[in-house]
C-alpha cells in the first residue's frame, strides 16, 4: 500500500470523438511524488488522456480530481488556480516564435505571477541553465536553436514556476537518440530537485525505463496494467509483453484498427 496520498485520481474516463472510443471507463491513482510513464503505441489515446487531466479537452463522463478537488467542469479563475501547480513540457516544445528564449521560459511568471520583466528574464536565465543552457542564449529565438535545445526551453518553462506536478508529452519525439538520453536524464533531475509529482506519455521504452519509477500500460481506452518500472518485464500480462517486445500482433493491433482480439 502507498504511504502517500493520491495526488491525481482518475475514475471513470470517457472520451469519445464521434463513432471513435479513445478513453474508456479509465481508471488510474498516481501518487504524490510518483514519476508514472503512460505507455502504449502511437494513436492509443495517451495524448486524449493527458488533455482532458490538463483541461484542454473535457471528457465525456468521469472524474478528474487533483489533490481531491473535482476539476472536470472547472472553468475561469477556478480552472487557472489549479493549472498554476501543472507544468507541461509539450510534443514539439511549443515554443512561442515571436518571442526570445528567456521570454517563452517565463511566461508563465509574468502572466499567471505578476513578475516584472528583470525579475522575470533573470528567473528564467536560472531556468535555462538548468536545463545546461547558459546564458548567452536568452535573447535567441526557437528558430536560431535546434530541436533538441528547444525540448530544452520547453522543460525550462515547465518547471520555471516550480509547480508541483509535471507532465511530459512524448518527451523524446523528434529528437536523436543522444539528444533524448539528455532530455530523459534532465527530467529526471528537475523532478528529484522540484519534488514533483510526474506523468510521462511515451510510446518510447528506453524513455519509460529511464524517466519513471511506475508505469502504466494504456491499452483499447483502458489501464490494464500498473507495476513498478523494474518489474515490467516479468509483468504477467500479455498485452504489456508484446508492446516492451515490439510484437504488434493479437491484442494491440486489433485495439489500433478498432476491433476485439479473438
Amino acid at each position: 500500500m502507498n504511504e502517500h496520498p493520491v495526488k491525481i485520481s482518475l475514475r471513470g474516463l470517457t472520451k469519445s470523438f464521434g463513432k471513435k472510443h479513445v478513453l474508456r471507463n479509465l481508471d488510474l491513482d498516481i501518487f504524490q511524488g510518483d514519476s508514472v510513464a503512460i505507455i502504449g503505441p502511437s494513436g492509443t489515446g495517451k495524448s486524449v488522456l493527458l488533455k482532458n487531466i490538463v483541461g484542454i479537452q473535457t471528457p465525456d463522463s468521469g472524474s478528474i480530481k487533483i489533490d481531491s478537488e473535482e476539476v472536470v467542469g472547472l472553468t475561469g479563475n477556478a480552472r487557472d488556480r489549479v493549472n498554476r501547480n501543472l507544468g507541461m513540457l509539450f510534443q514539439g516544445a511549443a515554443l512561442f516564435d515571436s518571442l526570445p528564449l528567456w521570454e517563452n521560459v517565463s511566461f508563465g511568471l509574468m502572466s499567471a505571477q505578476g513578475l516584472s520583466r528583470s525579475d522575470a528574464r533573470q528567473k528564467a536565465i536560472e531556468r535555462l541553465q538548468q536545463v545546461g543552457l547558459d546564458a548567452g542564449n536568452a535573447d535567441r529565438f526557437p528558430a536560431d536553436i535546434s530541436a533538441g535545445a528547444q525540448k530544452r526551453v520547453g522543460l525550462a518553462r515547465a518547471i520555471a514556476t516550480k509547480p508541483e506536478i509535471l507532465f511530459f508529452d512524448e518527451p523524446t519525439t523528434g529528437i536523436d537518440p543522444v539528444m533524448g538520453d539528455v532530455i530523459n536524464k534532465l527530467i529526471v533531475k528537475c523532478v528529484k530537485e522540484l519534488g514533483a509529482t510526474a506523468l510521462t506519455i511515451t510510446h518510447d521504452m528506453e524513455s519509460a525505463r529511464r524517466i519513471a519509477d511506475k508505469v502504466a500500460m494504456m491499452h483499447a481506452g483502458k489501464i490494464v496494467w500498473v507495476g513498478d518500472v523494474d518489474k515490467i518485464d516479468d509483468s504477467g500480462n500479455e498485452i504489456v509483453d508484446q508492446f516492451i517486445h515490439g510484437r504488434l500482433d493479437s491484442h494491440i493491433s486489433n485495439a489500433r484498427l478498432g476491433t476485439s482480439a479473438a
